[in-house]
């Protein structure tokens, strides 16, 4: 049997809060500014169906603002695999640069393939 889906975004919210471990309180306040405990409940029991603190919420909840809001695509953002180098360190690279890392990144991923289709 598929669970069922999470068709509203209070549903959503309760859901990734939960995953995170987090109570209504703890959430609101780890916004920035923070927003009262009532302002996540009232997301989460249907009261509010949009709220201008979305973009925050999803942050602090490190999950997708669109998956948030409209439950489209994966629900948790891709972690950053190279926490020694900024995103933004990355983003500020020339093109050529970029293009060079995503040939290396891709042949090391057929690499890795062809040698685990070599031990199977």
């Amino acid at each position: 049997m598929n669970p069922s889906p999470i068709n509203s975004i209070g549903a959503r919210l309760l859901a990734a809060r939960k995953k995170r471990g987090l109570s209504q309180e703890a959430l609101a306040k780890l916004l920035n500014p923070p927003i009262s405990q009532s302002a996540i409940a009232h997301i989460e029991n249907g009261r509010n169906e949009t709220s201008r603190h979305i973009v925050w919420i999803a942050a602090a909840l490190h999950v997708r603002a669109e998956w948030l809001v409209t439950g489209k695509g994966e629900m948790f953002e891709m972690e950053w695999p190279w926490p020694e180098t900024s995103r933004y360190t990355l983003e500020e690279l020339p093109a050529p640069v970029l293009e060079d890392i995503g040939d290396y990144i891709k042949m090391k991923i057929g690499q890795q393939t062809k040698h685990s289709k070599n031990h199977d």
